[in-house]
C-alpha cells in the first residue's frame, strides 16, 4: 500500500494516474519485480517512487534502495523528482553521479547514511569500492533506461555490483523500449522480472518532419533555428559531430551549450541544461546516452542532427518533446539515403512530413526597425535555402582594459589550478577536489 502522505500530494500535484503508474502501483508496492515498459514523457519515474519508497523501513538509518541511471544528467533528475516525495518521510536521497566532487558526495554518505542512493553505475562501483556506500541493507534496486544500462558493454560493471549487493528482495526495471535480457537480469540479481507494457508507441502529439539537407548544411539549419531563437533538444550520433556543430554554432555567436561532452564537469553540465529548462539558451546539444531521460517541460522541437541508427534511439529522441500530452514536433535532418533508411525504419503510424519553416514564424525575435525591414524581404517558405546567404555578424571588438582583466584572471586562475593538482597528488580519482 503506498503511504497516504505520498498519495496525497501525488493527488494535489496530477489529476489522474497515468497508464503505467495505474498498472504498476499496487503492483510494486506488494513487492512484485517489474520491467515497466512504456512511452517517454508517461510517468515512469513516479511510477516506481511512490510504492517503493513506501517499502522502506522507516525506522532504519542505512542505505535500501539504489536505484541505477545511464547518464549524470538522468541521475540528478531522478534524484530532484524523488526528493520532495521522500521527505515527507523523512527520507534523505543522495545523488552519486561522475563529474561532481566524489570526497563530498563519500562525506554525506557517512554523515546521513540516506535510505535511497541514485546515481551512475561508475560512481557506485567506486563509492562501494571505497567503503563509502555500505550496501548491507540495500534491498530494492531499480535500473532506471534499462536498455541502456543491462548491456554486454557494461557486464563486467554489473557483475561487480551484482557480487557486491546482498540477496534483493525485489528488481525493477524501467525503460520506452524493450530489448533486455531478463533471464541475464535474474542470473544477476537473482530475481525474475515481469514485463509490464502499456505501449511504446511515440505520442499521437508530436509531428515528425524532416529536411533534405548534406553535413555542411545541416550546421545552417541548426543556426537558422538559433537566429529565430526556436528552441531545440539537437542530438548526434557522436562526439565528434557535436562539437564541430558547436564550434559552427559558436562563430555565429548562436546561444549554444551541449550535454554530451564526457570530459566536461557534472557541474558546467547541469548548469547548461538549468539554463536551457530556463529558455536562456536556444539550442542544447547532446549526445543519445546523454539526453536519455531528460524532462524538459514544454520543449516544442527535437532535432536529429545526424539520423538515428535504429527505431529505439529515434523513440528515445522523441520522446524528450510532446510529453505529458502537449504538442511537439521532430526534425530529422539527413541526405535523400538518409531519409529513405528513416522511412524504412518508422513504424505505419508514424507519418514523416516535410519540415516547414512558417509553423515557427511567430518565434523570431523582435529586432531593431531597420533590420526588420531588411529580413521581412528575405522571409520566406523556403527560409532553409537562403541561410547561407546570410552575412556573418562581425564580433564585437574587446577593449584594452576588458583584455587586461581577462589576462590577470587566466593568470590566477592557472595557478590555482596548479595548486589544486599539487593537493591531489596520490589521492583516488573520486576523492579529487575539481576546478
Amino acid at each position: 500500500m503506498i503511504l497516504p502522505e505520498l498519495l496525497e500530494k501525488f493527488e494535489s500535484d496530477f489529476k489522474e494516474k497515468t497508464p503505467i503508474q495505474a498498472a504498476l502501483f499496487d503492483r510494486l508496492a506488494e513487492g512484485e519485480s517489474l520491467f515497466g515498459l512504456a512511452p517517454t514523457g508517461s510517468g515512469k519515474t513516479l511510477a516506481f517512487t511512490l510504492p517503493l519508497l513506501s517499502r522502506l523501513d522507516l525506522t532504519a538509518k542505512q542505505s535500501q534502495m539504489m536505484i541505477l541511471a545511464p547518464s549524470q544528467e538522468l541521475g540528478a533528475q531522478l534524484a530532484q523528482v524523488i526528493r520532495p516525495y521522500a521527505s515527507l518521510i523523512g527520507v534523505k536521497v543522495a545523488a552519486l553521479i561522475g563529474g561532481a566532487n566524489g570526497k563530498r558526495q563519500a562525506d554525506k554518505l557517512k554523515k546521513e547514511k540516506p535510505a535511497v542512493v541514485v546515481g551512475t553505475l561508475g560512481r557506485i562501483q567506486t563509492m562501494i569500492a571505497g567503503g563509502a556506500l555500505k550496501t548491507k541493507h540495500i534491498s530494492m534496486l531499480v535500473i532506471d533506461e534499462a536498455d541502456a544500462t543491462i548491456t554486454e558493454e557494461h557486464r563486467e560493471d554489473l557483475e561487480k555490483l551484482a557480487d557486491s549487493l546482498p540477496a534483493l528482495q525485489q528488481v525493477s526495471l524501467f525503460s520506452a523500449t524493450s530489448g533486455v535480457d531478463l533471464a541475464w537480469v535474474q542470473q544477476l540479481f537473482g530475481q525474475a522480472v515481469t514485463p509490464v507494457s502499456v505501449g511504446q508507441q511515440a505520442p499521437k502529439s508530436i509531428d515528425h518532419t524532416y529536411l533534405h539537407v548534406d553535413a555542411r548544411a545541416s550546421h545552417k539549419v541548426l543556426i537558422e533555428l538559433a537566429r529565430r531563437h526556436i528552441q531545440a533538444l539537437v542530438f548526434f550520433n557522436s562526439i565528434n559531430a557535436l562539437v564541430a556543430a558547436q564550434a559552427a554554432l559558436r562563430h555565429e555567436h548562436a546561444s549554444v551549450m551541449s550535454v554530451g561532452n564526457n570530459e566536461k564537469s557534472h557541474l558546467k553540465r547541469a548548469d547548461a541544461l538549468k539554463s536551457f529548462k530556463k529558455g536562456d539558451l536556444d539550442l542544447l546539444l547532446a549526445t543519445d546516452v546523454a539526453g536519455r531521460g531528460l524532462d524538459i517541460t514544454g520543449l516544442p522541437l527535437v532535432v536529429n542532427a545526424q539520423v538515428p541508427r535504429n527505431l529505439t534511439t529515434y523513440l528515445h529522441r522523441s520522446g524528450r518533446t510532446g510529453r505529458a500530452g502537449q504538442k511537439g514536433k521532430v526534425l530529422t535532418l539527413g541526405n535523400d539515403h538518409d531519409i529513405r533508411l528513416l522511412k524504412q525504419y518508422l513504424p505505419d503510424d508514424i507519418e514523416l512530413t516535410k519540415f516547414s519553416w512558417s509553423a515557427f514564424n511567430t518565434k523570431k525575435a523582435s529586432k531593431p526597425t531597420a533590420e526588420k525591414a531588411e529580413d521581412s524581404q528575405k522571409e520566406s517558405p523556403h527560409a532553409e535555402e537562403s541561410v547561407s546567404q546570410r552575412p556573418k555578424a562581425a564580433p564585437a571588438k574587446k577593449k584594452p582594459a576588458a583584455a587586461a582583466i581577462q589576462t590577470v584572471g587566466k593568470v590566477k586562475a592557472k595557478k590555482k589550478h596548479q595548486a589544486r593538482k599539487r593537493k591531489n597528488k596520490g589521492k583516488p580519482k573520486w576523492a579529487q577536489q575539481h576546478d
